[in-house]
């Protein structure tokens, strides 16, 4: 056993993801880094090395989108550290036109929320038998657009009313809702799950999604993740939802527990578990 946290984040090549990379590897983590193509992985990696010299670095690939690919993904990290203290759910995607993956399930849906629960399913056994000194976690990047974000549990592909504005809110929606329902079902002593808004954080994302706007740093962004990865104790309880770095109530859907176990029962289908 080791006193070192290891920390596995989605999406950590660029922007938030990999801004929380550098500040936990740079506190003492060995930080599993997670990218959609491995060049890209392999990149961050050099990078991060050349200037962490006697960081402790892995990489892993997969795509979100994919099932198939997400279920690999898992079995690489659990063949390789035989220990995880804490997930970062952070990947995220505001998609410009509705597609399906090949699981049949709307893009930005599928890996904005389906793909991180199902990584999170395959990998929360191994989470919970590494808390053996203080409660590893689970800590999904969700967004202010939660607040705005309508679950349409008979259509969450929203084939009726797509825009990508809607489907980007449902699924930020869902990452708060997933946290807190995590809470509800794990051993606080064992897992704390946590759900957070980063602020507007000048990201590919944000471009992407909401044009020229003018937002603060990926180290800004990095910011309550780095302090929910690293801390300790736990000073919040499990399933609370921050917004930059203070606890707020999230959007009234988010509260509503009977909505909360609907979802999970929808994604479970969804996830084939």
């Amino acid at each position: 056993m080791t006193d070192r946290r290891v920390v596995l984040i989605t999406g950590s090549t660029d922007g938030i993801g990999r801004a929380a990379a550098r500040a936990l590897a740079a506190a003492g983590a060995k930080v599993i880094l997670h990218g959609r193509t491995k060049p890209k992985v392999d990149a961050a990696l050099a990078k991060l090395a050349e200037e962490l010299p006697g960081a402790e670095l892995e990489g892993v690939s997969f795509d979100l989108a994919s099932q198939t690919a997400v279920r690999k993904g898992a079995e690489q990290i659990l063949a390789r550290v035989p220990e995880l203290h804490v997930l970062v759910n952070n990947a995220g995607i505001f998609a410009d036109e509705r597609t399906l993956t090949e699981d049949g399930i709307e893009l930005t849906f599928a890996v904005n929320h389906v793909g991180p629960f199902l990584l999170t399913q395959l990998l929360v056994p191994r989470l919970e038998a590494s808390a053996t000194r203080v409660p590893s976690r689970v800590i999904n990047v969700s967004s202010i657009a939660h607040t705005r974000g309508r679950l349409h549990l008979e259509d969450l592909s929203l084939a009726a009313g797509w825009t990508g504005y809607a489907a980007y809110a449902q699924s930020k929606l869902a990452n708060v809702m997933h946290a807190a329902e995590l809470a509800a079902r794990h051993d606080p002593s064992k897992l704390l799950a946590y759900s957070l808004h980063p602020g507007v954080i000048g990201t590919k994302l944000l471009r992407q999604g909401f044009g020229p706007v003018q937002g603060s740093s990926p180290e800004v962004g990095a910011r309550t993740i780095v302090r929910l990865a690293g801390g300790e104790t736990a000073d919040e309880p499990s399933g609370s939802y921050f917004s930059e770095g203070t606890v707020t109530q999230p959007a009234v859907a988010a509260r509503d527990a009977a909505a909360r176990a609907a979802l999970w029962d929808a994604s479970l289908r969804l996830a084939k578990l």
